[in-house]
Protein backbone atom coordinates (compact mmCIF):
# COMPACT_ATOMS: atom_id res chain seq x y z
CA UNK A 1 0.00 0.00 0.00
CA UNK A 2 2.82 2.34 0.85
CA UNK A 3 4.47 1.50 -2.50
CA UNK A 4 1.16 2.41 -4.32
CA UNK A 5 0.96 5.74 -2.50
CA UNK A 6 4.54 6.54 -3.55
CA UNK A 7 3.68 5.68 -7.17
CA UNK A 8 0.67 8.02 -7.12
CA UNK A 9 2.78 10.84 -5.69
CA UNK A 10 5.41 10.32 -8.39
CA UNK A 11 2.75 10.38 -11.14
CA UNK A 12 1.18 13.52 -9.68
CA UNK A 13 4.54 15.23 -9.44
CA UNK A 14 5.36 14.37 -13.02
CA UNK A 15 2.00 15.78 -14.14
CA UNK A 16 2.61 19.05 -12.32
CA UNK A 17 6.08 19.35 -13.80
CA UNK A 18 4.66 18.61 -17.26
CA UNK A 19 2.08 21.34 -16.92
CA UNK A 20 4.74 23.80 -15.80
CA UNK A 21 7.01 22.80 -18.68
CA UNK A 22 4.13 23.17 -21.17
CA UNK A 23 3.25 26.60 -19.85
CA UNK A 24 6.88 27.66 -19.98
CA UNK A 25 7.30 26.31 -23.49
CA UNK A 26 4.12 28.03 -24.75
CA UNK A 27 5.50 31.39 -23.73
CA UNK A 28 8.54 30.98 -25.94
CA UNK A 29 7.05 29.08 -28.91
CA UNK A 30 7.46 30.65 -32.40
CA UNK A 31 4.21 30.92 -34.43
CA UNK A 32 4.96 30.51 -38.14
CA UNK A 33 2.63 31.89 -40.89
CA UNK A 34 0.49 29.53 -42.89
CA UNK A 35 2.67 29.68 -45.98
CA UNK A 36 1.27 26.49 -47.40
CA UNK A 37 -2.14 28.15 -47.87
CA UNK A 38 -5.10 26.43 -46.29
CA UNK A 39 -7.20 27.21 -49.36
CA UNK A 40 -4.53 26.79 -51.99
CA UNK A 41 -3.68 29.45 -54.61
CA UNK A 42 -7.00 31.06 -55.55
CA UNK A 43 -7.91 31.91 -59.17
CA UNK A 44 -4.74 30.60 -60.80
CA UNK A 45 -3.94 32.01 -64.26
CA UNK A 46 -6.56 34.74 -63.80
CA UNK A 47 -5.71 38.48 -63.70
CA UNK A 48 -7.69 41.70 -63.69
CA UNK A 49 -8.85 42.83 -67.17
CA UNK A 50 -7.52 46.29 -66.26
CA UNK A 51 -3.95 45.00 -66.57
CA UNK A 52 -4.36 44.08 -70.23
CA UNK A 53 -6.34 47.24 -70.99
CA UNK A 54 -3.75 49.52 -69.37
CA UNK A 55 -0.92 47.78 -71.23
CA UNK A 56 -2.69 48.09 -74.59
CA UNK A 57 -4.06 51.63 -74.29
CA UNK A 58 -1.40 53.51 -72.26
CA UNK A 59 0.99 53.98 -75.24
CA UNK A 60 -1.82 55.95 -76.97
CA UNK A 61 -2.34 58.28 -73.99
CA UNK A 62 -0.31 61.49 -74.00
CA UNK A 63 0.50 64.27 -71.60
CA UNK A 64 -0.60 67.67 -72.92
CA UNK A 65 1.05 70.82 -71.60
CA UNK A 66 0.02 74.28 -72.79
CA UNK A 67 1.75 77.51 -71.79
CA UNK A 68 -0.57 80.50 -71.52
CA UNK A 69 -0.07 84.13 -70.64
CA UNK A 70 -2.62 85.68 -68.30
CA UNK A 71 -2.98 89.10 -66.73
CA UNK A 72 -2.74 89.59 -62.99
CA UNK A 73 -3.07 92.76 -60.98
CA UNK A 74 0.19 94.23 -59.74
CA UNK A 75 -1.69 96.11 -57.02
CA UNK A 76 -4.69 94.49 -55.30
CA UNK A 77 -6.16 97.89 -54.44
CA UNK A 78 -6.44 98.66 -58.15
CA UNK A 79 -9.01 95.89 -58.61
CA UNK A 80 -11.64 98.11 -57.01
CA UNK A 81 -14.17 99.24 -59.70
CA UNK A 82 -14.00 102.68 -58.06
CA UNK A 83 -10.75 103.44 -59.90
CA UNK A 84 -12.18 102.71 -63.34
CA UNK A 85 -15.46 104.50 -62.69
CA UNK A 86 -13.99 107.71 -61.36
CA UNK A 87 -10.46 107.86 -62.76
CA UNK A 88 -11.04 106.26 -66.15
CA UNK A 89 -8.60 103.39 -65.92
CA UNK A 90 -8.75 99.81 -64.77
CA UNK A 91 -6.42 97.82 -62.55
CA UNK A 92 -2.74 97.85 -63.43
CA UNK A 93 -1.93 94.44 -64.80
CA UNK A 94 1.16 92.39 -65.43
CA UNK A 95 1.45 89.42 -67.75
CA UNK A 96 2.28 86.08 -66.19
CA UNK A 97 2.92 82.77 -67.93
CA UNK A 98 1.06 79.79 -66.51
CA UNK A 99 1.06 76.12 -67.40
CA UNK A 100 -2.09 74.16 -68.24
CA UNK A 101 -1.84 70.39 -67.85
CA UNK A 102 -4.13 67.75 -69.32
CA UNK A 103 -4.25 64.43 -71.08
CA UNK A 104 -5.12 63.29 -74.58
CA UNK A 105 -5.67 60.13 -76.59
CA UNK A 106 -4.13 59.38 -80.00
CA UNK A 107 -6.95 58.15 -82.23
CA UNK A 108 -5.10 58.07 -85.55
CA UNK A 109 -1.63 56.65 -86.23
CA UNK A 110 -0.67 59.86 -88.07
CA UNK A 111 -0.57 61.62 -84.71
CA UNK A 112 -4.05 63.06 -84.27
CA UNK A 113 -5.02 63.57 -80.62
CA UNK A 114 -8.41 64.10 -78.98
CA UNK A 115 -8.47 66.20 -75.83
CA UNK A 116 -10.68 68.74 -74.03
CA UNK A 117 -11.14 72.23 -75.40
CA UNK A 118 -10.57 73.75 -71.96
CA UNK A 119 -7.10 72.15 -71.88
CA UNK A 120 -5.93 74.02 -75.00
CA UNK A 121 -8.23 77.08 -74.95
CA UNK A 122 -6.37 80.17 -76.15
CA UNK A 123 -3.35 78.21 -77.41
CA UNK A 124 -2.15 77.38 -80.91
CA UNK A 125 0.32 74.70 -79.92
CA UNK A 126 1.11 72.31 -77.07
CA UNK A 127 3.90 70.11 -75.74
CA UNK A 128 3.07 66.42 -76.15
CA UNK A 129 4.81 63.72 -74.08
CA UNK A 130 4.49 60.02 -74.90
CA UNK A 131 4.58 57.05 -72.51
CA UNK A 132 8.20 56.37 -73.51
CA UNK A 133 9.16 59.93 -72.55
CA UNK A 134 9.55 61.31 -76.08
CA UNK A 135 8.36 64.88 -76.50
CA UNK A 136 6.80 66.45 -79.59
CA UNK A 137 5.32 69.76 -80.62
CA UNK A 138 1.57 69.62 -81.17
CA UNK A 139 -0.46 71.99 -83.37
CA UNK A 140 -4.03 72.79 -82.28
CA UNK A 141 -6.19 72.17 -85.35
CA UNK A 142 -9.56 73.11 -83.94
CA UNK A 143 -11.82 73.09 -80.93
CA UNK A 144 -15.49 73.08 -79.99
CA UNK A 145 -16.11 74.84 -76.64
CA UNK A 146 -19.76 73.79 -76.58
CA UNK A 147 -18.87 70.10 -76.39
CA UNK A 148 -15.43 70.73 -74.81
CA UNK A 149 -13.52 68.83 -77.50
CA UNK A 150 -10.37 69.69 -79.44
CA UNK A 151 -7.97 68.05 -81.90
CA UNK A 152 -4.17 68.36 -81.83
CA UNK A 153 -1.78 67.13 -84.55
CA UNK A 154 1.70 65.93 -83.53
CA UNK A 155 4.49 67.44 -85.62
CA UNK A 156 6.85 64.63 -86.63
CA UNK A 157 8.97 63.58 -89.64
CA UNK A 158 7.04 62.22 -92.62
CA UNK A 159 6.24 58.54 -92.25
CA UNK A 160 6.25 58.60 -88.44
CA UNK A 161 3.47 56.48 -86.98
CA UNK A 162 2.05 56.55 -83.48
CA UNK A 163 0.16 53.97 -81.41
CA UNK A 164 -3.53 54.73 -81.86
CA UNK A 165 -6.33 53.63 -79.55
CA UNK A 166 -9.46 51.95 -80.86
CA UNK A 167 -12.62 54.03 -80.52
CA UNK A 168 -15.66 52.11 -79.34
CA UNK A 169 -19.41 52.72 -79.39
CA UNK A 170 -20.58 54.80 -76.44
CA UNK A 171 -24.21 54.06 -77.29
CA UNK A 172 -23.55 50.54 -76.00
CA UNK A 173 -22.29 51.73 -72.61
CA UNK A 174 -24.31 50.11 -69.86
CA UNK A 175 -24.75 51.08 -66.24
CA UNK A 176 -22.65 48.77 -64.09
CA UNK A 177 -20.02 47.81 -66.69
CA UNK A 178 -16.37 48.09 -65.65
CA UNK A 179 -14.32 50.97 -67.03
CA UNK A 180 -10.85 52.40 -66.46
CA UNK A 181 -9.32 55.83 -66.95
CA UNK A 182 -5.75 56.64 -67.92
CA UNK A 183 -4.31 60.11 -67.54
CA UNK A 184 -2.01 62.48 -65.70
CA UNK A 185 -3.85 63.61 -62.55
CA UNK A 186 -1.95 66.32 -60.68
CA UNK A 187 0.98 65.67 -63.04
CA UNK A 188 1.31 62.03 -61.93
CA UNK A 189 1.92 60.58 -65.38
CA UNK A 190 0.04 57.53 -66.64
CA UNK A 191 -2.13 56.91 -63.62
CA UNK A 192 -4.75 54.18 -64.06
CA UNK A 193 -8.01 54.17 -62.08
CA UNK A 194 -10.96 51.86 -62.37
CA UNK A 195 -14.66 51.86 -61.58
CA UNK A 196 -18.00 51.32 -63.25
CA UNK A 197 -20.39 53.27 -65.45
CA UNK A 198 -22.66 54.83 -62.82
CA UNK A 199 -25.16 56.43 -65.23
CA UNK A 200 -25.56 57.56 -68.83
CA UNK A 201 -27.19 60.54 -70.57
CA UNK A 202 -26.44 62.91 -67.71
CA UNK A 203 -26.86 66.69 -67.96
CA UNK A 204 -23.94 68.32 -66.12
CA UNK A 205 -23.53 72.08 -65.46
CA UNK A 206 -20.40 73.57 -66.99
CA UNK A 207 -17.87 74.92 -64.45
CA UNK A 208 -18.09 78.46 -65.88
CA UNK A 209 -21.89 78.49 -65.64
CA UNK A 210 -22.30 78.98 -69.41
CA UNK A 211 -24.67 76.05 -69.85
CA UNK A 212 -24.67 72.27 -69.67
CA UNK A 213 -22.84 69.28 -71.03
CA UNK A 214 -25.36 66.79 -72.40
CA UNK A 215 -25.49 62.99 -72.73
CA UNK A 216 -22.51 62.58 -70.41
CA UNK A 217 -21.29 59.22 -69.09
CA UNK A 218 -21.08 59.21 -65.30
CA UNK A 219 -18.46 57.04 -63.61
CA UNK A 220 -17.06 56.46 -60.14
CA UNK A 221 -13.56 55.89 -61.57
CA UNK A 222 -11.37 58.60 -60.03
CA UNK A 223 -11.04 61.66 -62.30
CA UNK A 224 -8.86 64.50 -61.05
CA UNK A 225 -7.26 67.68 -62.47
CA UNK A 226 -4.90 66.53 -65.20
CA UNK A 227 -7.18 63.67 -66.27
CA UNK A 228 -9.05 66.08 -68.55
CA UNK A 229 -8.88 64.86 -72.14
CA UNK A 230 -7.84 61.34 -71.22
CA UNK A 231 -9.80 58.24 -72.22
CA UNK A 232 -12.55 56.33 -70.47
CA UNK A 233 -12.02 52.73 -71.63
CA UNK A 234 -14.12 49.58 -71.33
CA UNK A 235 -12.68 46.14 -70.47
CA UNK A 236 -12.35 45.35 -74.17
CA UNK A 237 -9.84 48.18 -74.59
CA UNK A 238 -12.25 50.41 -76.54
CA UNK A 239 -12.39 54.14 -75.79
CA UNK A 240 -15.99 55.02 -74.96
CA UNK A 241 -15.49 58.52 -73.59
CA UNK A 242 -13.22 61.54 -73.10
CA UNK A 243 -12.92 62.52 -69.43
CA UNK A 244 -13.85 66.12 -68.81
CA UNK A 245 -15.87 67.00 -65.70
CA UNK A 246 -14.97 66.60 -62.06
CA UNK A 247 -17.16 66.99 -59.01
CA UNK A 248 -15.10 68.39 -56.14
CA UNK A 249 -14.83 66.26 -52.97
CA UNK A 250 -16.65 68.98 -51.05
CA UNK A 251 -19.70 68.45 -53.25
CA UNK A 252 -19.57 64.70 -53.75
CA UNK A 253 -17.20 61.79 -54.15
CA UNK A 254 -17.10 59.13 -56.83
CA UNK A 255 -18.62 61.46 -59.41
CA UNK A 256 -16.80 62.00 -62.71
CA UNK A 257 -18.09 62.55 -66.22
CA UNK A 258 -16.92 61.76 -69.74
CA UNK A 259 -18.01 63.00 -73.18
CA UNK A 260 -19.42 60.05 -75.17
CA UNK A 261 -16.95 59.01 -77.86
CA UNK A 262 -19.78 58.95 -80.41
CA UNK A 263 -20.12 62.72 -79.96
CA UNK A 264 -16.40 63.09 -80.64
CA UNK A 265 -16.62 60.90 -83.75
CA UNK A 266 -19.22 63.25 -85.23
CA UNK A 267 -17.11 66.35 -84.57
CA UNK A 268 -13.58 65.12 -85.20
CA UNK A 269 -13.48 65.37 -89.01
CA UNK A 270 -14.83 68.92 -88.90
CA UNK A 271 -12.30 69.92 -86.24
CA UNK A 272 -9.42 68.50 -88.29
CA UNK A 273 -10.54 70.44 -91.37
CA UNK A 274 -11.21 73.58 -89.33
CA UNK A 275 -14.81 73.64 -90.52
CA UNK A 276 -17.44 75.64 -88.71
CA UNK A 277 -20.58 74.49 -86.96
CA UNK A 278 -23.99 74.44 -88.54
CA UNK A 279 -26.64 76.87 -87.30
CA UNK A 280 -30.39 76.94 -87.70
CA UNK A 281 -30.36 80.73 -87.93
CA UNK A 282 -32.59 81.29 -84.92
CA UNK A 283 -32.29 82.98 -81.56
CA UNK A 284 -33.93 80.97 -78.78
CA UNK A 285 -34.53 81.11 -75.06
CA UNK A 286 -35.69 78.69 -72.39
CA UNK A 287 -39.40 78.20 -72.06
CA UNK A 288 -40.12 78.82 -68.38
CA UNK A 289 -43.42 77.86 -66.74
CA UNK A 290 -44.44 81.51 -66.42
CA UNK A 291 -43.57 82.23 -70.04
CA UNK A 292 -45.45 79.12 -71.14
CA UNK A 293 -48.51 80.32 -69.27
CA UNK A 294 -48.32 83.82 -70.73
CA UNK A 295 -48.01 82.45 -74.29
CA UNK A 296 -50.62 79.75 -73.86
CA UNK A 297 -48.04 76.98 -74.15
CA UNK A 298 -48.80 75.03 -70.95
CA UNK A 299 -47.38 71.53 -71.12
CA UNK A 300 -45.07 72.24 -74.07
CA UNK A 301 -41.34 71.58 -73.50
CA UNK A 302 -38.65 72.96 -75.80
CA UNK A 303 -36.75 76.06 -76.97
CA UNK A 304 -38.80 79.16 -77.74
CA UNK A 305 -37.86 80.96 -80.97
CA UNK A 306 -37.53 84.70 -80.31
CA UNK A 307 -35.68 85.64 -83.52
CA UNK A 308 -35.16 84.29 -87.03
CA UNK A 309 -32.23 85.28 -89.24
CA UNK A 310 -33.36 86.52 -92.68
CA UNK A 311 -32.29 84.23 -95.57
CA UNK A 312 -31.06 81.55 -93.13
CA UNK A 313 -32.04 77.90 -93.32
CA UNK A 314 -34.60 78.38 -90.56
CA UNK A 315 -36.18 81.33 -92.38
CA UNK A 316 -36.36 79.46 -95.70
CA UNK A 317 -37.87 76.40 -94.00
CA UNK A 318 -40.64 78.50 -92.47
CA UNK A 319 -39.66 78.65 -88.79
CA UNK A 320 -41.28 81.67 -87.14
CA UNK A 321 -41.05 83.71 -83.95
CA UNK A 322 -43.06 82.07 -81.09
CA UNK A 323 -42.51 78.59 -82.54
CA UNK A 324 -41.28 76.08 -79.96
CA UNK A 325 -38.58 73.68 -81.17
CA UNK A 326 -39.26 70.35 -79.45
CA UNK A 327 -37.12 67.90 -81.45
CA UNK A 328 -34.18 67.91 -83.83
CA UNK A 329 -33.49 64.70 -85.74
CA UNK A 330 -35.53 62.76 -83.15
CA UNK A 331 -33.50 64.23 -80.26
CA UNK A 332 -35.78 65.84 -77.68
CA UNK A 333 -35.03 69.52 -77.14
CA UNK A 334 -35.71 70.55 -73.55
CA UNK A 335 -33.92 73.91 -73.44
CA UNK A 336 -32.05 76.49 -75.50
CA UNK A 337 -28.72 74.98 -74.37
CA UNK A 338 -29.83 71.55 -75.52
CA UNK A 339 -30.66 72.91 -78.97
CA UNK A 340 -27.26 74.61 -79.31
CA UNK A 341 -25.43 71.49 -78.12
CA UNK A 342 -27.33 69.28 -80.56
CA UNK A 343 -26.82 71.60 -83.52
CA UNK A 344 -23.06 71.63 -82.87
CA UNK A 345 -22.95 68.00 -83.98
CA UNK A 346 -23.80 69.07 -87.53
CA UNK A 347 -21.89 70.97 -90.21
CA UNK A 348 -23.00 73.82 -92.48
CA UNK A 349 -24.94 72.34 -95.39
CA UNK A 350 -26.38 69.42 -93.41
CA UNK A 351 -30.15 69.01 -93.54
CA UNK A 352 -31.93 68.31 -90.27
CA UNK A 353 -35.50 67.48 -89.33
CA UNK A 354 -36.94 70.03 -86.90
CA UNK A 355 -40.17 69.36 -85.05
CA UNK A 356 -41.93 72.50 -83.82
CA UNK A 357 -45.08 73.35 -81.89
CA UNK A 358 -47.17 76.15 -83.38
CA UNK A 359 -50.69 77.25 -82.39
CA UNK A 360 -51.77 73.91 -81.03
CA UNK A 361 -50.19 71.77 -83.75
CA UNK A 362 -46.91 69.91 -84.19
CA UNK A 363 -45.12 70.40 -87.51
CA UNK A 364 -41.94 68.84 -88.88
CA UNK A 365 -39.75 70.98 -91.15
CA UNK A 366 -36.61 70.16 -93.11
CA UNK A 367 -33.91 72.77 -92.51
CA UNK A 368 -30.62 73.11 -94.37
CA UNK A 369 -28.19 74.47 -91.81
CA UNK A 370 -26.50 77.76 -92.58
CA UNK A 371 -22.93 78.71 -91.69
CA UNK A 372 -21.95 80.42 -88.46
CA UNK A 373 -21.07 83.55 -90.49
CA UNK A 374 -24.69 83.96 -91.53
CA UNK A 375 -25.74 83.49 -87.90
CA UNK A 376 -23.28 85.91 -86.37
CA UNK A 377 -23.70 88.64 -89.00
CA UNK A 378 -27.30 89.13 -88.06
CA UNK A 379 -27.43 88.33 -84.36
CA UNK A 380 -23.97 88.34 -82.82
CA UNK A 381 -20.33 88.66 -83.86
CA UNK A 382 -17.70 86.43 -82.28
CA UNK A 383 -14.49 88.49 -82.18
CA UNK A 384 -11.12 87.65 -80.59
CA UNK A 385 -12.16 86.79 -77.05
CA UNK A 386 -15.41 88.77 -76.97
CA UNK A 387 -18.84 88.92 -78.58
CA UNK A 388 -20.92 91.91 -79.63
CA UNK A 389 -24.52 92.39 -80.71
CA UNK A 390 -26.76 95.15 -82.04
CA UNK A 391 -28.14 97.44 -79.36
CA UNK A 392 -31.81 96.88 -78.59
CA UNK A 393 -34.22 97.91 -75.85
CA UNK A 394 -33.40 94.81 -73.80
CA UNK A 395 -29.65 95.55 -73.72
CA UNK A 396 -30.25 99.27 -73.09
CA UNK A 397 -32.39 98.41 -70.06
CA UNK A 398 -30.13 95.59 -68.82
CA UNK A 399 -26.91 97.64 -68.85
CA UNK A 400 -28.45 101.09 -68.17
CA UNK A 401 -27.18 102.52 -71.47
CA UNK A 402 -28.08 106.08 -72.40
CA UNK A 403 -30.54 106.18 -75.34
CA UNK A 404 -28.31 108.55 -77.34
CA UNK A 405 -25.37 106.09 -77.41
CA UNK A 406 -24.91 104.40 -80.82
CA UNK A 407 -22.75 101.33 -81.35
CA UNK A 408 -22.63 97.61 -80.57
CA UNK A 409 -22.93 96.12 -77.10
CA UNK A 410 -20.42 93.63 -75.64
CA UNK A 411 -22.38 90.50 -74.67
CA UNK A 412 -19.47 88.39 -73.34
CA UNK A 413 -15.72 88.66 -72.70
CA UNK A 414 -13.32 85.75 -72.23
CA UNK A 415 -11.43 86.20 -68.96
CA UNK A 416 -7.90 85.75 -70.32
CA UNK A 417 -8.38 87.43 -73.70
CA UNK A 418 -6.41 90.44 -74.91
CA UNK A 419 -9.62 92.49 -74.86
CA UNK A 420 -10.29 91.61 -71.20
CA UNK A 421 -6.73 92.51 -70.25
CA UNK A 422 -7.21 95.88 -71.93
CA UNK A 423 -10.29 96.55 -69.79
CA UNK A 424 -13.23 95.61 -72.04
CA UNK A 425 -16.24 94.54 -69.95
CA UNK A 426 -19.65 92.99 -70.34
CA UNK A 427 -22.22 95.68 -71.21
CA UNK A 428 -19.70 98.11 -72.72
CA UNK A 429 -20.80 99.80 -75.95
CA UNK A 430 -18.20 100.02 -78.73
CA UNK A 431 -18.75 103.18 -80.75
CA UNK A 432 -15.65 103.22 -83.00
CA UNK A 433 -12.70 101.07 -84.09
CA UNK A 434 -9.46 102.76 -85.16
CA UNK A 435 -11.34 106.07 -85.59
CA UNK A 436 -14.08 104.49 -87.73
CA UNK A 437 -17.60 104.80 -86.35
CA UNK A 438 -19.56 101.58 -85.87
CA UNK A 439 -23.26 102.00 -85.17
CA UNK A 440 -24.42 98.49 -86.10
CA UNK A 441 -23.26 94.89 -86.04
CA UNK A 442 -22.81 94.89 -89.79
CA UNK A 443 -20.54 97.95 -89.64
CA UNK A 444 -18.55 96.45 -86.77
CA UNK A 445 -17.95 93.21 -88.68
CA UNK A 446 -16.90 95.04 -91.85
CA UNK A 447 -14.35 97.19 -90.01
CA UNK A 448 -13.09 94.48 -87.65
CA UNK A 449 -12.58 91.87 -90.39
CA UNK A 450 -10.26 94.19 -92.32
CA UNK A 451 -7.81 94.42 -89.40
CA UNK A 452 -5.05 91.83 -89.77
CA UNK A 453 -4.11 89.52 -86.92
CA UNK A 454 -1.38 91.00 -84.74
CA UNK A 455 -2.31 94.59 -85.57
CA UNK A 456 -3.30 97.11 -82.90
CA UNK A 457 -6.97 97.81 -82.28
CA UNK A 458 -8.03 101.04 -80.59
CA UNK A 459 -11.72 101.02 -79.69
CA UNK A 460 -13.70 103.92 -78.28
CA UNK A 461 -15.99 102.44 -75.64
CA UNK A 462 -18.86 103.78 -73.58
CA UNK A 463 -18.44 102.09 -70.19
CA UNK A 464 -20.30 102.70 -66.94
CA UNK A 465 -21.33 106.21 -67.86
CA UNK A 466 -18.05 107.38 -69.32
CA UNK A 467 -16.11 107.20 -72.59
CA UNK A 468 -12.77 105.41 -72.62
CA UNK A 469 -10.21 103.95 -75.01
CA UNK A 470 -9.50 100.19 -75.07
CA UNK A 471 -6.30 99.19 -76.88
CA UNK A 472 -5.10 95.63 -77.63
CA UNK A 473 -3.67 93.50 -80.44
CA UNK A 474 -5.96 91.41 -82.60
Amino acid sequence: MKRFRNFVVVIALMSVLGIIAFASGASTAVVTPNSSGAYGYLNPNIQSPAIAVAKAVSPSVVRVVVHKTIATSSNPFMNDPFFKQFFGFGPQQKRQEVESLGSGIIFNSKGYILTNYHVIAGAKEAEITMLNGKKYKGIVLGGDPTNDLAVIKIEAPAGTTFPAAVLGNSNKARVGEYVITIGNPFGLDYTVTRGIVSAVNREVPKPDGSGYYYNMIQTDAAINPGNSGGPLVNIHGRVIGINTAIISPSQGQGLGFAIPINTAKVLVERLIKGQGTGYLGVEVRNLTSQLSKNLGLDGVKGALVIGVVPNSGASKAGIRIKDVIVELNKVKITSADKLVSTIHEYAPGDTVSVKIYRKGKYLTLKVRLSSNKVFRTTLTYNANGFKVADLNDAYISKYSIQPNIKGVVVTSVSQNSQAAMAGLQLGDVITSINNKRVSSLKEFERVYDKIKNGRTIAMTVYSQGMEMLVIFNK
